[in-house]
């Protein structure tokens, strides 16, 4: 399976036709981007048509949170990613400007989605790449930078827990299709063994040191109207800082979805 591909949008083309092609393309790459939509339509009619496109790509779960009542889940198909200058920025990062570390979305969720997709209204005025690495670099990089730490992260069980859900699984894991990931450092369940909170923490540590900002992180810049869906559990992504004044100076939409069996 390929990292990064890109699914062009061409002028005319039906939702189920764009549908099919991404299906198609998830069966091949990691990571697809989607592009032309700006082209073809107006910014008012983006947000149906990527409704109805991720409804007609896969079965869409109901994931978004409310921050301010402690992340209770809402019901809400679409997650709000956007500045808000009235929340500070060491608070959320889903409404800050600051830098997002490597995770996995689904990392405490004990009923996860496959797919992420994320499509943008507004860019920010700088920055705000969205960043991805590729689980087997990822374990190249452990192996020649970290072999022990490698040897302890594989298919070694930590649990990941978050406003009364969980869910138990390795952070890298070897399975019959290929190494498979589960991480967000801020969602390791305090109540994990002081063995478990340290391998986390060296993790960390690990991603800072020689992933992020290296050439084993790629980064997709969303421009508005574009698109990017990601397998969850076969990169980590993460967000640069950006500029930002006002509010939704930088704006996307989030959801996700388990693939439809054709794929």
């Amino acid at each position: 399976m390929s990292f990064i591909s890109t699914l062009s949008i061409v002028p005319g083309q039906s939702v189920a036709e764009v549908a099919a092609a991404l299906r198609a393309t998830l069966g091949s790459a990691k990571v697809v981007h989607l592009r032309g939509l700006a082209a073809s339509q107006p910014a008012a009619s983006w947000p149906a048509f990527y409704d109805a496109l991720t409804e007609a790509t896969g079965q869409c779960l109901h994931l978004d949170e409310n921050f301010a009542q402690g992340s209770i889940r809402t019901g809400q198909k679409w997650i709000e990613v956007r500045y808000d200058a009235a929340i500070p920025d060491d608070a959320a990062y889903r409404f800050s400007k600051n830098a997002q570390p490597l995770h996995t979305d689904e990392s405490y969720l004990s009923e996860p989605a496959e797919v992420m997709f994320m499509h943008c209204l507004v860019q920010a005025p700088a920055g705000g790449e969205t960043t991805f690495v590729d689980a087997d670099v990822l374990w190249q990089q452990l192996q020649q930078h970290a072999p022990a730490l490698a040897a302890q992260l594989l298919n070694r069980p930590v649990c990941f827990a978050k406003a009364g859900d969980s869910r138990t699984l390795p952070i890298i894991a070897q399975t019959p299709a290929g190494l498979r990931l589960n991480w967000n450092y801020h969602c390791v369940d305090p109540s994990e063994t002081a063995e478990n909170h340290a391998l986390t923490q060296a993790f960390r540590e690990f991603l800072l040191v020689h992933v992020a900002g290296t050439p084993a992180e790629m980064a997709i810049q969303l421009a508005p109207g574009e698109a990017v869906a990601w397998w969850d559990d076969r990169v980590l992504h993460g967000r640069r800082a950006f500029q930002a004044v006002a509010t939704n100076d930088r704006f996307l939409l989030k959801s996700g979805f388990r693939l439809m069996a054709d794929v």
